[in-house]
């Protein structure tokens, strides 16, 4: 895309920053409206079909009529529309829609005035202009009730957040074998740095040649990998890391010696394709610390004439022999031009290509699992599960393509939330792939199968699962993979109560991810981070890690990745009280409608309670339930225990105890989860302040103790702030002086760092005597209330 920033009408609208502006002031939109919008207006030299703009706005296909009628409603009022003017958006009856509206293209957007802060900065899709300084501070009475916080879901959370965008990574094009591997000599052993190929440069170039840009480089990199076992960056990274830079490709060698400095490449490739009358030729030129050695080929069709510039290169590390032509070049050239099309992420020309080869090359498997593999991320779950069911079946496939198809059945059924069902896919693959199969495929079976290891429960196995990822990775000079190991590791420390050693490994990711100009990557691994330190109650760090997760969104494609990165921001801000931002970004995520995705629409009843609406936030409380226990997408942060806590206390901040009952017995009925495994610890607690509610100390006390027991256990900072701030209001309420100041020992540490802990820990320095520290203690709460109602009764 040439310019990200639009005028039409009197409107402004910029793509990069995600704001739309009429006569110079901000205008609301929902996400999802706003990306419509903008994939609209990209595209507005052609209608666009109805199922084409749900793929790439909601990222699957099963979206009702009526929601994206809902959102392209919201779309037309946005830019002063409606469904009968059509002025700006156009229905075309039984297809889809299409932009009318003249628009002006801008090379650059204009510079927009913006505060000075001293933290964390909020993305311009948040905060509308005017906004963006600090609220001011809210103070409660001295006898406000001490309330905990609801629980955040962390083991859950973390997971996906994190996973979201790898899991979209992970079906990307992976080379499959065209010629039978030979054993290079040990000269040719990997480097301990990563080569880089850069897109091929097409001379005089036409459509028909467009393809070799990308096909080409990805082809030349496969090949380095699998003849020359050499540590090749993968295509799609390489892309993103010459975005940064502002480059396509580079032809100066000083320029070349830059990228490999600035990537930490060995050697960097850069190519020439020229078409002759009777062929192609090929022009491959490798720069290295000291020098660049051009070698040429040429042959029949462009990748033949790769090839034969290609080996001149391998022999002079060793390895001898022209390189075998293929046998079947058509399909290979066929493979090449899909694999290009996915590296621009454009599934649809992928999918024609597919459709208007021949049949024999349409039931050849290497071509029918890259078609699942397109089913897969266009959101059409089930058609690719069959695709892959079939290919991964077929004794005539290769044991790669085979493996590959496995990988995708894995892939499938973890996102369906079926990881019995994942763990044995992925289990197949590598089964299928045996150890000498391509090191970037390897990794990501390895990869996902410490994730499902992991999120069973199974930590040894998952780690020993993610040091086999980091070996491939290594071996295949996938860098940014190497990161993601490091994100998921950390997940599994975090998760095992080592917050810190998941920060630091985080933070070695992130430094990786941001040399490489990985966006979506780093800002998973941002929003990770950002949730450790939640959990850590350090919240100006937390905040200021979503800040720039929720910005590097704007440039992430995934909409399950932008999904998760905007709830790890809502839960900081709201956990921060910082009310007002985490309206505006649920009301990205359309969170107060009937079909909001049930993650948001429970920490929508947050935002409802924190404000002091508890009949609001409380409403239709069995529905929200139903909705977080079965989320419509099993990809979902969505669980029973999150909207148990949230209910459970709004209803009592609210005073409806029968309510409050009402969710425990739901939550209780349940039963165990694995994938759900704070239900136990919030039964616990929810139980224990409905008994002190109801004036049964004995089994407040027995919950109470069960409860900080389990948080002592799994050394969240937030998990033991939560029960011990109630847990403290409760006893000197029953004047026990001696067991409140027990119980609070557990909380002095947090004081300055948590608005309950300041509460509870104000209210227990007055009772002893200690007029200063209570009133230390009164000024952190008022602090860091931010936009908190405190409730008009207690809470237990």
């Amino acid at each position: 895309m040439a310019s990200q920033y639009y005028r039409f009408d009197r409107f402004e609208l910029d793509a990069l920053s995600r704001e739309l502006r009429h006569d110079g002031s901000a205008v609301a939109l929902p996400l999802k409206s706003f990306d419509c919008l903008v994939y609209l207006l990209e595209r507005r030299d052609r209608a666009v079909g109805r199922d084409e703009l749900i793929s790439a706005v909601w990222g699957r296909v099963d979206v009702s009529d009526a929601l994206l009628g809902q959102t392209l409603a919201r779309a037309r009022r946005a830019v002063d529309d409606s469904g009968g003017e059509q002025r700006v958006i156009r229905t075309v009856p039984r297809f889809g829609y299409r932009w009318v509206a003249p628009v002006e293209v801008i090379d650059a957007a204009p510079p927009v005035a913006v505060a000075p802060r001293t933290q964390d900065v909020a993305p311009a899709d948040t905060m509308p202009a005017g906004e963006d300084e600090p609220a001011a501070l809210a103070t409660e009475p001295m006898d406000a009730p001490v309330r905990p916080a609801p629980v955040a879901p962390w083991r859950r959370r973390l997971v996906r957040a994190a996973l979201a965008v790898v899991l979209v990574a992970a079906l990307a094009v992976a080379a499959v074998e065209f010629a039978p591997r030979r054993e290079p000599p040990s000269t040719a052993a990997a480097a301990a740095t990563a080569n880089l190929v850069l897109p091929v440069e097409v001379a005089d170039p036409d459509p028909q040649s467009h393809w070799i840009r990308l096909g080409a480089m990805d082809y030349l990199a496969s090949r380095l990998r699998e003849r020359g076992r050499l540590a090749v960056l993968p295509s799609d990274r390489t892309i993103a890391f010459l975005a940064t830079r502002g480059d396509a490709s580079a032809t100066a060698p000083a320029e070349r010696q830059r990228i490999a400095a600035e990537s930490g490449a060995e050697r960097v490739f850069a190519a020439t394709a020229r078409h002759l009358p009777d062929g192609w030729t090929f022009e491959l030129d490798v720069q290295d610390a000291e020098r660049t050695t051009r070698y040429s080929g040429v042959a029949a069709t462009p990748l033949q004439a790769a090839d034969r510039a290609l080996a001149g290169f391998l022999a002079g590390i060793g390895i001898d022999g022209e390189a075998a032509p293929p046998q079947r070049p058509t399909l290979v050239e066929l493979q090449q031009r899909i694999d290009a099309a996915f590296l621009e992420s454009d599934l649809r020309t992928a999918a024609e290509l597919i459709e208007a080869a021949p049949p024999e090359l349409q039931r050849d498997a290497q071509i029918a699992v890259r078609a699942a593999e397109i089913d897969e991320r266009a959101g059409r779950t089930d058609q690719a599960e069959r695709g892959f069911a079939r290919i991964a079946g077929d004794t005539d496939a290769s044991a790669v393509v085979r493996g590959r198809a496995q990988y995708g059945l894995c892939a499938v059924a973890y996102r369906k939330n079926d990881l019995t069902t994942a763990q044995a896919r992925c289990g197949d693959a590598l089964a299928a792939l045996g150890g000498d199969a391509d090191p970037m495929l390897l990794g990501r079976a390895h990869m996902l199968r410490g994730v499902i290891d992991d999120q069973l429960g199974r930590t040894d196995e998952a780690l020993a699962a993610f040091g086999l990822a980091r070996i491939e990775w290594r071996r295949a000079g996938n860098l940014p993979g190497e990161a993601s190991v490091d994100v998921d590791e950390g997940l599994a420390l975090a998760r095992g109560g080592r917050l810190a050693d998941a920060v630091a490994l985080f933070d070695r990711a992130i430094g990786v991810l941001q040399r490489l100009g990985v966006n979506d990557h780093l800002a998973s691994a941002l929003a990770a981070k950002s949730d450790a330190q939640r959990t850590m109650l350090d919240l100006d760090g937390a905040l200021a890690s979503s800040a720039e997760a929720w910005r590097l969104a704007t440039r992430v494609e995934s909409a399950r990745a932008v999904r998760a990165i905007g709830y790890s921001r809502v839960l900081v801000l709201l956990a921060a009280g910082r009310l007002d931002e985490a309206a505006r970004v649920l009301d990205r995520f359309d969170a107060a409608s009937p079909d909001a995705a049930p993650e948001f629409a429970v920490q929508q009843r947050v935002l409802l309670a924190e404000r002091g609406r508890y009949a609001e936030a409380t409403a239709g409380a069995e529905a929200v339930l139903d909705r977080a226990a079965a989320p419509p997408d099993p990809t979902s942060d969505a669980s029973l225990s999150e909207a148990a806590a949230v209910l459970g206390d709004a209803a009592l901040r609210g005073g409806d105890l029968d309510l409050a009952r009402r969710v425990l017995s739901r939550l209780q009925a349940a039963g165990a989860a694995a994938q759900d495994p704070d239900r136990g610890f919030v039964a616990d607690l929810l139980q224990a302040r409905i008994a002190a509610a109801a004036a049964d100390d004995a089994t407040a006390d027995a919950r109470f103790t069960a409860a900080l027991q389990s948080a002592l256990r799994s050394t969240y900072p937030d998990r033991i702030v939560a029960v011990a701030s109630a847990y403290v209001g409760f006893l000197l309420e029953r004047e026990r002086l001696a067991d409140a100041t027990q119980v609070g020992a557990r909380l002095a540490l947090y004081v300055d760092r948590d608005h309950g802990a300041a509460q509870a820990m104000a209210a227990l320095y007055e009772r002893l005597g200690d007029a200063r520290s209570a009133q230390q203690a009164r000024e952190a709460a008022a602090r860091l209330a931010g936009e908190r109602v405190p409730p008009p009764h207690p809470a237990g």
